[in-house]
């Protein structure tokens, strides 16, 4: 895993907790033209915010999925 997808998944498990690493496959995957989650760059941060900001919102509180989609855009 590269330091940033252990950064994302790190923030992530907070908000989500031990499902988060295949939440966020499943983002970057379904939504990023296949991207391996582990091949994750700073330029994929933005989309990955926005899908994340989406689809944890349908899991946990619209608000916190927010904040989780801000502090991943913020690591760009």
């Amino acid at each position: 895993m590269t330091e940033l997808s252990d950064k994302v998944l790190k923030l992530t498990m907070v908000y989500i907790g031990p499902a988060s690493q295949k939440f966020l496959e499943r983002q970057t995957i379904s939504h990023m033209n296949g991207l391996a989650f582990n091949a994750l760059e700073k330029k994929h941060l933005p989309e990955l915010a926005r899908w994340v900001n989406t689809s944890a919102g349908l899991l946990i509180n619209p608000a916190k999925a927010k904040e989780l989609a801000d502090k991943i855009s913020a690591l760009a």
